[in-house]
């Protein structure tokens, strides 16, 4: 299966089988997706919340 080239620019996987995170980043994609999915914030709260992130690297996350 190949990668999608968008998500691929925000999304890495470390080889030794690592979580999926945000390219350049230590927030996990499973991070991103609990804080939308349980906690009910929106993308741009999670923004917000961590700048060093953009808007583009949480859409690739929850998708």
């Amino acid at each position: 299966m190949s990668k999608i080239p968008v998500i691929s620019e925000h999304i890495e996987i470390t080889p030794d089988g690592g979580k999926p995170r945000i390219a350049g980043h230590r927030i996990r994609v499973q991070d991103i997706v609990i804080w939308h999915e349980r906690m009910g914030l929106s993308p741009d709260e999670i923004v917000y919340h961590y700048p060093s992130i953009t808007l583009a690297d949480v859409y690739a996350a929850l998708a």
